[in-house]
């Protein structure tokens, strides 16, 4: 019987944008050699660019839509020059993380 697992991934910022694709190839290799598993990817994306375009780091209904993931797959998120680190902090790390 193969597990199934639903991942949650929000890319974030800068670098997060650049490792995240590269970490879901890792992923899917390990899905591949270990067999026993099946990984399904559902990617949204929160973090100052969403910010600057909507006023939030994400959305209202963001937290109710993340419990029914299995995980997070978190990448990098903030932009200083862009979006202050408290707003990223408060407005999408932390309600995540609590």
């Amino acid at each position: 019987m193969v597990r199934e697992y639903r991942i949650a991934v929000i890319p974030g910022d800068g670098i997060g944008k650049e490792v995240m694709p590269e970490g879901h190839k890792m992923l899917k290799a390990v899905e591949e050699v270990l067999g026993g598993f099946h990984l399904h990817f559902a990617e949204y994306p929160w973090g100052s660019e969403y910010y600057l375009k909507h006023g939030q780091m994400m959305p209202q209904d963001a937290l109710k839509t993340l419990e029914n993931y299995d995980a997070i797959y978190l990448g990098a998120v903030g932009m200083p020059s862009m979006v202050p680190d408290h707003v990223t902090l408060w407005g999408l790390l932390l309600p995540i993380r609590k």
